[in-house]
C-alpha cells in the first residue's frame, strides 16, 4: 500500500492483498479464542447440509452381566439412547466505510486499523458465545447483545449446571453443582473430584469414569493465585512442612477465560468472577459446529461495493457456528460464593 497515495480499482489488487493478509491474522489477535474452543469438541459443517444438527448423548448399554442358571435363557442387556438437543446456526457479521477522502488523501494507515479491527469482529463473537455457556450455565436461557434468546439448556431440559440431573433410562438424578458452591483451593477441588467419583453415571445410574483434566476460572487474581499456586508448587499447599509433597502438582490444565465474568453484551459481572469448574475436556459432551468460517467481503468492480451515493467502500466480515452443550455430565461447576 505504501507504493499509492490514491487508492482505487486502477492499484486495488494490492490494496486488497494487505486486507486479506491482515484479515486473516485476526484470530491470531484474539488471544482467549483457541482457550475457548479447546473446551469443546470443534466440527465443521459441509455446505448444503442445513442449518441444524441433532446432538446426542452416548448409547447407553446397561453394564454388567447376569448369572445365567443351568438350562435358562441369557439375560438381555438393557440399552437406551440419552438426550438430544437441536443446534441451530447463528449467522454473524460487521461493515466498515472506507471513505472517498480517506483513499484519495492517503490515509493508508488509518485505513489499515479499520480493517485490522473488522478482522477480529467474529473471533471476538465467537470468543463471548463460547465464554458465555460457561457464564449462564445455571440459566435455562439469557438475552444476548442483539436481543435474540439463547437457549443454555442440555438435554434434560435444565440448566447446563443442575443438581437434579435426570437420567433418560433411570429414575435417579445427579448433580454437576460442586456441594457448597467453595472458592477455589485445595479443599474444594477435593470437594469436586469427590463428586467426579460419585455423580459421574449413565442412563441407567451406574456409575462411570471421566477423565477430569481441566479446571476454568475467570482471570480473577486470587482465585488464579490458588490455581498456579496448586499446580506449581512441590510441596503442599496447605501444610508448613515444606518436606510434604503436592500431590496435585501439574494434575490438570488451567484455563482462564477473561469473558466469564461478563453481561450478556459484553460487560463486566463481579457476581460471577469467582466461578470456577472442573472439565473432563474431551469427554464433556459440548460442541462448537462451525458452518461459515470468519471471511471478509471486499468492494470489487461490477460487485456494488461502492455506494453510488457517498462513493464509499464497504468491507465487512461474516460468520456462521453454534456453541450447545448436550449434557451436564463431565461438567462440575462452582459459583465460588458459598453455598
Amino acid at each position: 500500500m505504501a507504493g499509492y497515495s490514491e487508492i482505487n480499482l486502477n492499484n486495488f489488487s494490492e490494496f486488497a492483498d494487505t486486507t486479506e493478509r491482515r484479515f486473516a491474522e485476526g484470530a491470531d489477535l484474539v488471544k482467549d479464542l483457541d482457550d475457548v474452543m479447546s473446551l469443546y469438541m470443534v466440527e465443521n459443517i459441509p455446505a448444503g447440509t442445513g442449518d441444524r444438527r441433532l446432538l446426542y448423548e452416548s448409547f447407553d448399554a446397561d453394564t454388567y452381566a447376569r448369572n445365567k442358571a443351568e438350562g435358562a435363557n441369557a439375560s438381555k442387556a438393557q440399552a437406551v439412547m440419552g438426550y438430544n438437543v437441536t443446534a441451530t446456526r447463528k449467522r454473524i457479521a460487521a461493515e466498515i466505510d472506507i471513505t472517498y477522502e480517506a483513499r484519495v488523501d492517503g490515509k493508508n494507515q488509518e485505513i489499515i486499523k479499520k480493517v485490522t479491527s473488522l478482522s477480529t469482529h467474529v473471533p471476538q463473537r465467537m470468543a463471548l458465545d463460547g465464554t458465555h455457556i460457561f457464564t449462564f450455565a445455571t440459566a435455562t436461557s439469557y438475552t444476548d447483545m442483539d436481543g435474540d434468546t439463547v437457549t443454555t439448556t442440555v438435554g434434560d431440559s435444565l440448566a447446563l449446571v443442575s443438581a437434579v440431573h435426570t437420567l433418560n433410562g433411570s429414575s435417579s438424578t445427579y448433580s454437576n453443582v460442586i456441594t457448597g458452591n467453595p472458592a477455589f483451593s485445595q479443599g474444594g477441588l477435593e470437594v469436586a473430584m469427590l463428586q467426579a467419583n460419585t455423580q459421574i453415571v449413565n442412563n441407567f445410574n451406574e456409575q462411570r469414569v471421566m477423565n477430569f483434566n481441566t479446571v476454568v476460572t475467570y482471570n480473577d487474581p486470587a482465585t488464579v493465585r490458588e490455581v498456579r499456586q496448586l499446580l506449581n508448587s512441590t510441596a503442599d499447599t496447605t501444610q508448613n512442612n515444606p518436606g510434604v509433597t503436592n500431590t496435585y502438582k501439574g494434575m490438570f490444565k488451567h484455563v482462564i477465560l477473561p469473558r466469564l465474568a461478563t453481561t450478556a453484551a459484553g460487560a463486566y459481572d463481579s457476581t460471577k468472577a469467582k466461578y470456577w469448574m472442573y472439565i473432563a475436556v474431551g469427554e464433556w459432551d459440548a460442541h462448537c459446529l462451525i458452518w461459515e468460517p470468519a471471511n471478509l467481503k471486499k468492494p470489487a468492480a461490477g460487485n456494488n461495493g461502492e455506494d453510488l451515493h457517498n462513493d464509499n467502500w464497504s468491507f465487512g466480515c461474516r460468520g456462521g457456528y453454534v456453541f450447545r452443550a448436550v449434557a451436564g455430565r463431565g461438567l462440575l461447576h462452582s459459583t465460588g460464593l458459598g453455598a
